[in-house]
Parts: structure tokens; C-alpha cells; sequence
């Protein structure tokens, strides 16, 4: 079976018309005319694209063997997983936008209750050992600077995921 009688059997078998064809490969039907008919041969690059279409391999194509093409399945399948592609994407940036927002939200309410708690604790201090003063020690000398380090590192991630998705929207 030559090239342009395989072409032919796959384009039929997926249900497509020339025109279609010709569409997707952006080329004219009367190419695709022309290869079913032996007149003119597809260059490489078409080779490919056409194996992609068809769902067949390059050597299915070109080579003269008359083994079964490996899927025949239609050119709308593969739109359709492309579809499902594109919205397990979108829902997958929508939740790290949606973590993102949490863990900074999350990160300014834990870093305002450290600073408050550091706060109050600094009222109940005699002396300081700090150039910071009273709240500088209830802050850098005590339980608190604990807290205040991984509220300030959640704010600074939710900060990071965020400008990360927000900046590569639609890029992925």
C-alpha cells in the first residue's frame, strides 16, 4: 500500500474529509487531492503532523507494510483530551492561587498575633537586655521569635506562590 492510499484509509477511518485535513495541516485539499492520488508526496513535516492526526506511526506511513495502524481513534478524541488537559491545568493554578491566598492571609493574622502577643509580654518585663528596648526583647529573647519566624516565612511563601501564578497565567 502506498503513502496516499494510507492516507486516504486513515482520513477515512477518523471520519474526516479532505478539507478538513487540509485545514489542520494548513495546506490546500487539492494537496491532500494530490497525495491520495500518488501525484505528489507529503514532506517530512507532514509526515509527522499526519501521524499525529491519525494516531499511526511514521513508519506506518511511509514503509510498505500493511500492519494496523495503532489507534484509529478520531480527531476530536484528541481534542478532547487536550480539552481535559487544559482544565485539569487551570484547576490545578487555581488551587495553588487558592494556597497561595490562604497561607498569606493565614501568614499577616499569625504575624499581627505574634507582634500583639510580643507586645503585651513586653508590658510585663522589668528589663531588657536589647538596644531594641522592652519590646526588642520580648521579640528577639524569648519563645515569641519562634512564631514570628514561621508566620514571617508562611506570609513570604503565599507572597512567592502567588506572584509566581499570577505572573505565569496562561503561560503553562
Amino acid at each position: 500500500m502506498i503513502i496516499g492510499a494510507k492516507i486516504a484509509a486513515c482520513r477515512k477511518r477518523a471520519g474526516m474529509s479532505q478539507e478538513k485535513l487540509a485545514n489542520e495541516l494548513n495546506i490546500s485539499r487539492q494537496a491532500v487531492s494530490r497525495w491520495e492520488t500518488g501525484e505528489a508526496v507529503p514532506d517530512t513535516e507532514k509526515v509527522i503532523q499526519l501521524s499525529r492526526i491519525f494516531h499511526v506511526t511514521t513508519d506506518y506511513l511511509l514503509l510498505d507494510i500493511d500492519e494496523a495502524p495503532q489507534s484509529a481513534a478520531p480527531a476530536e478524541n484528541n481534542r478532547e483530551t487536550e480539552q481535559r488537559a487544559a482544565e485539569k491545568r487551570m484547576k490545578r493554578q487555581s488551587l495553588r492561587m487558592h494556597f497561595g491566598w490562604f497561607l498569606l492571609i493565614f501568614g499577616i493574622i499569625s504575624l499581627s498575633a505574634t507582634l500583639v502577643g510580643a507586645g503585651l509580654y513586653a508590658q510585663t518585663l522589668t528589663e531588657w537586655w536589647t538596644i531594641l528596648g522592652r519590646y526588642g526583647t520580648a521579640l528577639f529573647d524569648s519563645w515569641i521569635l519562634a512564631p514570628f519566624i514561621v508566620s514571617a516565612a508562611l506570609t513570604l511563601c503565599g507572597i512567592l506562590i502567588l506572584i509566581r501564578e499570577y505572573i505565569f497565567i496562561g503561560k503553562e
